[in-house]
C-alpha cells in the first residue's frame, strides 16, 4: 500500500470543515483532505476483513485512479454534539462515534455533470490486500496461530497489530502446513476456520487509527455488556439507538458428532475415535454426524470443555459447536454505529426468548446516506456458555494426480537413502520457494509399494536426487506419499531405444538383476560388483553385448558355496524343454545299480577263491538313500565322464565304507610314491588276467609280520635272482617236499634228506667236509599301535550327542577302557590294538 500520491495539490477536492455526518479522509504524510461522501454500504463479519463501498463527490472531473488506488484512508461517522456552542473553548461541534481504517481497494468514475462528477472507492481493511497474493508453499513443524502471525509480518503487520494472547487452547505444532494455489487471505482464513480460531477488528485504545486483529477460540473475547432498547417503532432522536425487527429462526441440528482418523504413526489408531455431544441432547436435535480424516493424532476426550488442541475430542467439539451455530439464528436492525461483530448485545425491552442470554453479533450490513440515518441489518447466535461462535469451515484444497518433488539429504552428494526410523523420507517439493533446512524440506513422507507387512514387504531405498512423485490421500495436502519414483534428465532411465529388449532392476551400488527378452538371445544375469560375483543363464554376453557362452555360470572372484541340508544332485542327464520332476535321476539309478551289480559279482567271485571279501551292505545302503536324495547326500553324474583335478593335494574320505568300481578297466597313477595302509586286511584278487607286482628299481618287500604267508600257483612256481643270491630262512624249520621226498633242515642245523624210493647225488666231485654254520638275522618287528576316536550320539540323531558322559569299552580280550566324552560326545583318543569288535556302555551318574 501507499500513501496519497498529488491528490491533494488538485483544487477542490479539500472540502474543509464539513456538516457530512459521514467523512472519508485520505492521509499523505503531512497533509491530508476530507471528500465528500455521499453514501455508505458496509459488510462486517467475524473472521473477515470488512469491507465499505463508498461513493463521493467531486468538481474534479477526472480523478486519476494512481492517487487513491492503494492509498490509505479514514471513514469516520460522526453525531452532531447537542452541547456545542461557539463561546465554549474546547467544544467540539461533532462528536466521532465510529472510525474505520483501511485500504483504498477500488476505484470508479460513475458519472460526470457540469458542476461535479460521482465516484465510488471501496475501502478495506489492510488484511484484504492478502488476497492478491497467491501461492503456494510449506510450512514446517509450526502451529497454526504461530503460521498465521509469521504470514501478517510478512505483509507488514506489526506486532501491536496482532493479538493471539486470548486464545484459550494450545495448539500443537504440524509437521507440515501446505498453502495450495491460495491467496495468503484465504490460506490464513482456512487455517483458522479449520481449528475454530475466529478473529475480529476494533481500534487501538490508545492509537485510534491503528486497527488490531484480535484471535480467539473462546467466548472471553466477546465484547460484552452492551445495552440498548428494543423498540418497535421510530421516533426517537439520533442519541437514542435502538434495535427493532428481531427475527429468531430455529432449526433441526445434529444431536451429536463423531469424529475419527487413522494414523499409521499410532499402534492402535482405533483410539482416534471420539464422539462430542456439546449440549447433552434436546428436542431439536437428530442424528449423528460422522466426521473422517481430520488431521487429529491424539485421542483426546469426549467429555469436557477443555480438550488438547487439534486432538480427536476437541475436533468432534469444535465441529459440534459449529453445527449449533446454525440451531438458532437471529436477526434484527438497529440505527447505532457504535455496534461491531463480536459485541453481545443486552436488549432492553420485550424481546424473543431466543435473545434474552444475549444478542452475539457475528455479522452486519451497514448502509448511510448524506441525508439520511445509519442502519445496520445484523445477524448473530444467542449467547451461550458451552457455545462459542466458530467459523465456518473452509474447504481445504484437494490435489488431483501427483505434484512433482525431488528426495532431499542433509548430507551433499549423499550415496544412501536419508531415512527416518520409520523408513520414511524427506522430499523438496518443486512448488515450494522457500529456503528450508537441508534435507528437512517437507514432513517425512511415506514410499508407497505393492507390498509391505511386519518387517517383511519390498524397498528400493531413493538416493538424493531422485524425482519423485507425490500422492495424497483423499487429495489432501498435509497427507502425502510418494507414489512412485521417475527418472529426469539429471538422473537418465536404465532402459531406452538403446536397449528396449532389456528389463532390469538395478541399484545404486550396481547390484543388478538383467533379464534380456531378444528372441533367441534371452539371459538373465544376477550380479554384485563385490568381488564380481555373477549367475548368469541363457544366452551369455559379455559387457560389450558379445556372444561369450551359453547356458549357466555362476562365478566369483571370491569362495562359493553350495549348501543343500537335504541333498545335492549334479548331472548331466537331460530335461529336454524342462520337462520332468526335480529329482528324475533314471541314469544315476542306473549307473548306481550297476555299479552295486558289478562289485556284488566281483566279491563272490572273490570268497569263492578264498579272498577276503567285503560287504555289500553299506553300498546298497547308499544306494537306497542316493535314490531320490531321501537321505542327505551328494550325487554327481556325468554322460561322457568326470574329472577331478588340481595341482595340489586330493583327498578321499570315508568314515564308513569306500567303494571304487569300474565296470571296464581302472588305472592308478602316481608318479613318486603310494602308500596304501588297512586297519584290518588286504586283499587282492583278479579273477581273470593275473596279478603283477613289478617294481622297475630297488627292492620289493613282502612281509607278513604277525601271521603266516603263502605262495601258491597252478602251475609253474619261478624264485629267480638275475644276478644275487637266493635265500630262503627260517628261524625253526625249512622243509622242501614233493612226492613224498625232501630235505628238512631243523632248528638245531641238522639236515635230513629223505625219500620213498631212491635218494640221487650227482657230481664231479662229492667234498665231505667237517661241520659248518650260517648265522642267519631274523628281523625283528615292533608292537604297532592304532588310536581313534569314537563320537556317541542317539540312535540316528548324529546331532544328538552325548556329551560330558562316563563310558566304558569292553574289548573282546576283556580289556577295560573308561573315561568321558567331551563336549561334542566325543571319546579321548583311545588305543586300540584291536579292529574287531568291542563293546561300550554309559556308565549313569551315582
Amino acid at each position: 500500500m501507499k500513501k496519497g500520491s498529488g491528490f491533494y495539490n488538485l483544487e477542490g477536492i479539500s472540502l474543509g470543515d464539513s456538516i457530512n455526518k459521514y467523512l472519508l479522509t485520505v492521509r499523505e504524510a503531512g497533509n491530508s483532505g476530507v471528500l465528500d461522501v455521499e453514501t455508505i454500504e458496509g459488510q462486517e463479519k467475524l473472521s473477515e476483513p470488512y469491507s465499505y463501498k463508498i461513493t463521493f463527490t467531486s468538481k474534479i472531473k477526472n480523478i486519476s485512479p494512481d492517487s487513491l488506488l492503494n492509498v490509505e484512508a479514514t471513514l469516520q461517522i460522526r453525531a452532531p454534539n447537542n452541547n456545542w456552542s461557539e463561546y465554549i473553548r474546547g467544544s467540539e461541534r461533532w462528536l466521532l462515534e465510529r472510525q474505520i481504517e483501511g485500504i483504498v481497494t477500488s476505484f470508479s468514475l460513475i458519472s460526470t455533470s457540469a458542476d461535479e462528477s460521482l465516484y465510488e472507492i471501496r475501502l478495506e481493511h489492510k488484511l484484504a490486500l492478502l488476497s492478491r497474493r497467491k501461492r503456494s508453499a510449506i510450512y514446517l513443524n509450526t502451529s497454526v496461530p504461530t503460521l498465521v502471525a509469521k504470514i501478517l509480518k510478512e505483509h507488514a503487520f506489526a506486532d501491536y497489530e496482532i493479538d493471539v494472547n486470548s486464545l484459550f487452547c494450545a495448539y500443537p505444532n504440524r509437521e507440515m502446513i501446505v498453502q495450495w494455489g491460495e491467496s495468503d487471505l484465504a490460506f490464513i482464513s482456512r487455517i483458522l476456520s479449520e481449528v475454530g480460531i475466529w478473529f475480529r477488528i476494533e481500534n487501538h485504545h490508545d492509537v485510534p487509527h491503528i486497527m488490531v486483529l484480535i484471535f480467539s477460540d473462546s467466548q472471553r473475547c466477546y465484547l460484552v455488556d452492551r445495552k440498548i432498547m428494543h423498540v418497535s417503532h421510530a421516533g426517537l432522536t439520533s442519541h437514542d439507538y435502538s434495535i427493532d425487527k428481531l427475527i429468531s429462526t430455529h432449526n433441526v441440528v445434529s444431536a451429536a458428532v463423531k469424529a475419527k482418523n487413522f494414523d499409521y504413526r499410532l499402534a492402535n489408531s482405533r483410539i482416534l475415535n471420539v464422539d462430542a455431544d456439546v449440549t447433552s441432547g434436546g428436542p431439536a436435535m437428530y442424528g449423528m454426524n460422522y466426521r473422517y480424516a481430520d488431521n487429529h493424532h491424539q485421542p483426546g476426550s469426549e467429555f469436557g470443555h477443555v480438550q488438547p488442541g487439534e486432538s480427536s475430542g476437541f475436533y468432534a467439539r469444535l465441529h459440534h459447536e459449529i453445527i449449533l451455530n446454525h440451531q438458532s439464528v437471529l436477526s434484527g436492525e438497529t440505527t447505532s454505529p457504535l455496534i461491531t461483530p463480536g459485541m453481545v448485545l443486552n436488549i432492553d425491552g420485550t424481546v424473543p426468548d431466543a435473545f434474552t442470554p444475549g444478542f452475539v453479533v457475528t455479522a452486519m450490513r451497514v448502509t448511510g446516506k448524506r441525508d439520511s440515518a445509519l442502519q445496520s441489518q445484523l445477524k448473530g447466535i444467542p449467547y451461550s456458555r458451552d457455545v462459542c461462535f466458530r467459523p465456518q469451515p473452509l474447504p481445504r484444497p484437494r490435489i488431483a494426480g501427483t505434484v512433482p518433488a525431488i528426495v532431499s539429504s542433509s548430507i551433499d552428494n549423499d550415496q544412501y537413502a536419508h531415512l527416518d526410523a520409520q523408513g520414511r523420507y524427506w522430499v523438496k517439493f518443486e512448488f515450494d520457494l522457500d529456503l528450508q533446512v537441508k534435507g528437512y524440506e517437507s514432513m517425512p513422507v511415506r514410499l508407497a509399494r505393492i507390498y509391505t507387512g511386519d518387517t517383511y514387504g519390498h524397498h528400493f531405498p531413493l538416493i538424493q536426487g531422485t524425482e519423485v512423485a507425490i500422492a495424497f490421500e483423499g487429495g489432501d495436502p498435509e497427507r502425502p506419499f510418494i507414489a512412485h519414483a521417475l527418472h529426469h534428465a539429471p538422473k537418465p532411465d536404465l532402459v531406452t531405444s538403446r536397449n528396449n529388449t532389456r528389463n532390469v532392476i538395478r541399484t545404486a551400488g550396481l547390484n543388478k538383476l538383467r533379464m534380456e527378452d531378444k528372441r533367441g538371445q534371452e539371459h538373465v544375469k544376477l550380479s554384485t560388483e563385490y568381488v564380481k560375483t555373477q549367475l548368469n543363464m541363457g544366452h551369455l554376453v559379455d559387457a560389450g553385448g558379445k556372444p561369450r557362452g551359453e547356458g549357466a555360470e555362476l562365478r566369483t572372484d571370491d569362495r562359493a558355496v553350495l549348501r543343500a541340508a537335504k541333498g545335492i544332485l549334479l548331472t548331466t542327464e537331460a530335461q529336454p524343454k524342462a520337462q520332468g520332476q526335480q529329482l528324475d535321476m533314471n541314469a544315476v539309478v542306473q549307473q548306481l545299480q550297476d555299479a552295486l551289480t558289478l562289485a556284488t559279482s566281483l566279491q563272490q567271485s572273490a570268497l569263492t577263491a578264498q579272498a577276503l571279501n567285503v560287504e555289500m551292505g553299506p553300498q546298497q545302503q547308499l544306494n537306497v538313500a542316493l535314490k531320490q536324495l531321501t537321505q542327505p547326500g551328494l550325487v554327481a553324474y556325468a554322460d561322457h565322464g568326470m574329472a577331478l583335478l588340481t595341482p595340489q593335494t586330493m583327498t578321499l574320505s570315508a568314515d564308513k565304507d569306500l567303494s571304487l568300481n569300474a565296470a571296464n578297466n581302472g588305472s592308478f597313477n602316481v608318479f613318486k610314491k603310494l602308500s596304501m595302509a588297512v586297519g584290518q586286511g588286504l586283499s587282492l584278487f583278479s579273477r581273470a588276467i593275473g596279478i603283477k607286482i613289478i617294481a622297475a628299481k630297488d627292492d620289493i618287500s613282502v612281509q607278513a609280520q604277525r601271521g603266516e604267508m603263502g605262495l601258491l600257483s597252478d602251475k609253474d612256481f619261478h624264485i629267480q635272482s638275475m644276478n644275487g643270491n637266493v635265500t630262503i630262512s627260517a628261524k625253526k624249520n625249512i622243509q622242501l617236499l614233493c612226492g613224498g621226498g625232501g630235505i628238512r633242515i631243523n632248528q638245531d642245523g641238522s639236515v635230513k634228506i629223505f625219500s620213498p624210493s631212491k635218494v640221487q647225488l650227482k657230481g664231479a666231485m662229492l667234498d665231505w667236509s667237517g661241520p659248518e654254520s650260517v648265522k642267519d638275522k631274523i628281523p625283528v618287528f615292533q608292537e604297532e599301535t592304532f588310536h581313534r576316536r569314537i563320537k556317541l550320539h542317539g540312535d540316528d540323531k548324529s546331532d544328538d550327542v552325548i556329551k560330558n558322559t562316563k563310558f566304558k569299552i569292553i574289548k573282546a580280550s576283556g580289556e577295560i577302557i573308561e573315561g568321558v566324552t567331551d563336549d561334542e560326545g566325543m571319546t579321548p583318543l583311545l588305543d586300540l590294538t584291536e579292529m574287531d569288535e568291542m563293546k561300550m556302555e554309559i556308565i549313569p551318574d551315582e
